[in-house]
Protein backbone atom coordinates (compact mmCIF):
# COMPACT_ATOMS: atom_id res chain seq x y z
CA UNK A 1 0.00 0.00 0.00
CA UNK A 2 1.26 3.65 -1.09
CA UNK A 3 2.42 5.87 1.93
CA UNK A 4 0.08 8.82 2.34
CA UNK A 5 2.69 11.11 3.67
CA UNK A 6 5.40 10.20 0.84
CA UNK A 7 2.18 10.83 -1.90
CA UNK A 8 1.89 13.99 -0.58
CA UNK A 9 5.72 14.91 -0.54
CA UNK A 10 6.00 13.45 -4.19
CA UNK A 11 2.97 15.86 -4.64
CA UNK A 12 4.48 18.71 -3.41
CA UNK A 13 7.73 18.44 -5.15
CA UNK A 14 6.15 17.98 -9.02
CA UNK A 15 3.81 21.38 -7.78
CA UNK A 16 7.06 23.01 -6.91
CA UNK A 17 9.06 22.34 -9.68
CA UNK A 18 5.97 22.62 -12.24
CA UNK A 19 5.83 26.22 -10.43
CA UNK A 20 9.32 26.94 -10.72
CA UNK A 21 9.69 26.25 -14.73
CA UNK A 22 6.11 28.17 -15.37
CA UNK A 23 7.87 31.49 -16.08
CA UNK A 24 10.54 29.73 -18.24
CA UNK A 25 7.60 27.88 -20.50
CA UNK A 26 5.24 31.44 -20.34
CA UNK A 27 8.37 33.25 -22.12
CA UNK A 28 9.03 30.10 -24.24
CA UNK A 29 5.60 30.52 -25.43
CA UNK A 30 4.97 34.20 -26.17
CA UNK A 31 8.47 34.62 -27.96
CA UNK A 32 7.02 31.72 -30.18
CA UNK A 33 3.57 33.79 -30.44
CA UNK A 34 5.65 37.15 -31.09
CA UNK A 35 6.92 35.29 -34.10
CA UNK A 36 4.03 34.03 -35.88
CA UNK A 37 2.92 36.11 -38.51
CA UNK A 38 -0.76 37.94 -37.36
CA UNK A 39 -3.79 36.13 -37.74
CA UNK A 40 -5.39 37.48 -40.98
CA UNK A 41 -9.25 36.68 -42.32
CA UNK A 42 -11.01 37.70 -44.97
CA UNK A 43 -14.90 37.86 -45.08
CA UNK A 44 -17.14 37.69 -48.12
CA UNK A 45 -20.31 39.10 -47.32
CA UNK A 46 -23.56 38.51 -48.80
CA UNK A 47 -25.06 41.75 -49.77
CA UNK A 48 -27.27 40.81 -52.49
CA UNK A 49 -30.83 41.90 -52.19
CA UNK A 50 -32.86 39.63 -50.32
CA UNK A 51 -35.75 38.59 -53.41
CA UNK A 52 -31.98 36.42 -54.84
CA UNK A 53 -31.20 34.22 -51.66
CA UNK A 54 -28.02 33.35 -51.52
CA UNK A 55 -24.97 33.62 -53.95
CA UNK A 56 -22.15 30.18 -54.23
CA UNK A 57 -18.81 30.66 -53.50
CA UNK A 58 -16.34 28.41 -54.73
CA UNK A 59 -12.72 29.27 -52.89
CA UNK A 60 -8.95 28.00 -53.46
CA UNK A 61 -5.72 29.15 -52.31
CA UNK A 62 -2.44 28.66 -53.87
CA UNK A 63 -1.64 25.47 -51.16
CA UNK A 64 -5.45 23.91 -50.55
CA UNK A 65 -9.66 24.14 -52.24
CA UNK A 66 -11.69 25.10 -49.93
CA UNK A 67 -14.92 23.82 -51.20
CA UNK A 68 -18.16 25.11 -52.07
CA UNK A 69 -20.64 26.77 -50.39
CA UNK A 70 -23.89 28.94 -50.23
CA UNK A 71 -23.74 32.34 -48.55
CA UNK A 72 -27.58 33.20 -47.33
CA UNK A 73 -28.50 36.72 -47.70
CA UNK A 74 -26.99 39.31 -45.02
CA UNK A 75 -24.04 36.04 -43.70
CA UNK A 76 -20.91 35.59 -45.05
CA UNK A 77 -18.17 33.07 -46.00
CA UNK A 78 -14.78 33.58 -43.65
CA UNK A 79 -11.57 31.75 -44.18
CA UNK A 80 -8.68 32.68 -41.57
CA UNK A 81 -4.91 32.22 -41.87
CA UNK A 82 -1.73 32.76 -41.11
CA UNK A 83 0.50 34.56 -43.87
CA UNK A 84 3.43 32.68 -45.00
CA UNK A 85 2.04 30.13 -46.85
CA UNK A 86 -1.04 31.46 -48.29
CA UNK A 87 -0.04 33.84 -50.50
CA UNK A 88 -3.31 34.01 -52.96
CA UNK A 89 -7.38 33.62 -52.37
CA UNK A 90 -9.23 33.11 -55.46
CA UNK A 91 -13.00 32.78 -55.37
CA UNK A 92 -14.92 32.14 -58.01
CA UNK A 93 -18.61 33.75 -57.16
CA UNK A 94 -22.05 33.20 -58.80
CA UNK A 95 -25.81 33.64 -58.36
CA UNK A 96 -28.72 33.86 -60.35
CA UNK A 97 -31.23 36.89 -60.84
CA UNK A 98 -34.16 38.08 -63.51
CA UNK A 99 -33.73 41.15 -65.19
CA UNK A 100 -36.81 42.11 -66.76
CA UNK A 101 -38.15 38.86 -66.29
CA UNK A 102 -35.65 36.45 -67.52
CA UNK A 103 -33.19 33.97 -65.90
CA UNK A 104 -29.28 35.35 -65.75
CA UNK A 105 -26.45 33.80 -64.41
CA UNK A 106 -24.02 36.06 -62.99
CA UNK A 107 -20.75 34.29 -62.60
CA UNK A 108 -17.06 35.61 -61.74
CA UNK A 109 -13.70 34.55 -60.40
CA UNK A 110 -11.89 37.44 -58.01
CA UNK A 111 -8.56 37.37 -56.36
CA UNK A 112 -9.71 38.08 -52.79
CA UNK A 113 -6.19 38.15 -51.31
CA UNK A 114 -3.23 38.48 -52.88
CA UNK A 115 -0.29 38.82 -50.72
CA UNK A 116 1.62 41.46 -52.23
CA UNK A 117 -1.86 43.70 -52.73
CA UNK A 118 -3.24 43.08 -49.34
CA UNK A 119 -0.42 42.18 -46.78
CA UNK A 120 -0.45 45.81 -45.98
CA UNK A 121 -3.61 47.11 -46.95
CA UNK A 122 -5.44 44.49 -45.00
CA UNK A 123 -3.02 42.74 -42.72
CA UNK A 124 -5.91 41.51 -39.65
CA UNK A 125 -9.12 41.66 -42.23
CA UNK A 126 -10.05 41.79 -45.86
CA UNK A 127 -13.33 43.00 -46.29
CA UNK A 128 -15.96 41.81 -49.57
CA UNK A 129 -19.41 42.91 -49.91
CA UNK A 130 -20.83 40.99 -52.63
CA UNK A 131 -23.70 43.13 -54.82
CA UNK A 132 -25.12 43.24 -57.61
CA UNK A 133 -23.16 45.32 -59.14
CA UNK A 134 -20.09 43.91 -58.31
CA UNK A 135 -17.96 42.83 -55.35
CA UNK A 136 -16.35 45.63 -53.12
CA UNK A 137 -12.96 45.21 -50.93
CA UNK A 138 -12.24 47.39 -47.67
CA UNK A 139 -9.41 48.13 -45.91
CA UNK A 140 -9.50 45.89 -42.47
CA UNK A 141 -13.10 47.50 -40.64
CA UNK A 142 -13.15 50.74 -42.36
CA UNK A 143 -16.08 49.94 -44.51
CA UNK A 144 -16.33 53.88 -45.41
CA UNK A 145 -15.58 53.66 -48.81
CA UNK A 146 -14.53 50.80 -51.08
CA UNK A 147 -10.63 50.87 -52.06
CA UNK A 148 -11.46 47.90 -54.79
CA UNK A 149 -14.24 47.82 -57.04
CA UNK A 150 -14.30 44.39 -59.01
CA UNK A 151 -17.59 44.25 -62.02
CA UNK A 152 -19.48 41.02 -62.89
CA UNK A 153 -17.93 40.50 -66.09
CA UNK A 154 -20.43 40.85 -68.82
CA UNK A 155 -22.86 38.16 -69.58
CA UNK A 156 -22.50 36.87 -73.44
CA UNK A 157 -24.77 38.48 -75.79
CA UNK A 158 -28.30 36.40 -76.42
CA UNK A 159 -28.67 33.92 -79.81
CA UNK A 160 -31.94 35.48 -81.73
Amino acid sequence: MCNPLLSKHVFLLVLCIAVWNLPIISARNQATLASDPPLTTVHINNNLPIALEYFTIHCQTNTEDLGVHEIACDTAYEWSFRFGGVTLLTCGINFRRYPQGRLEDVFGVFDMYVADRDKSRCPTNCIWNVTEGGVYGYRDYNVGDSDISLEWPKPPPQMS
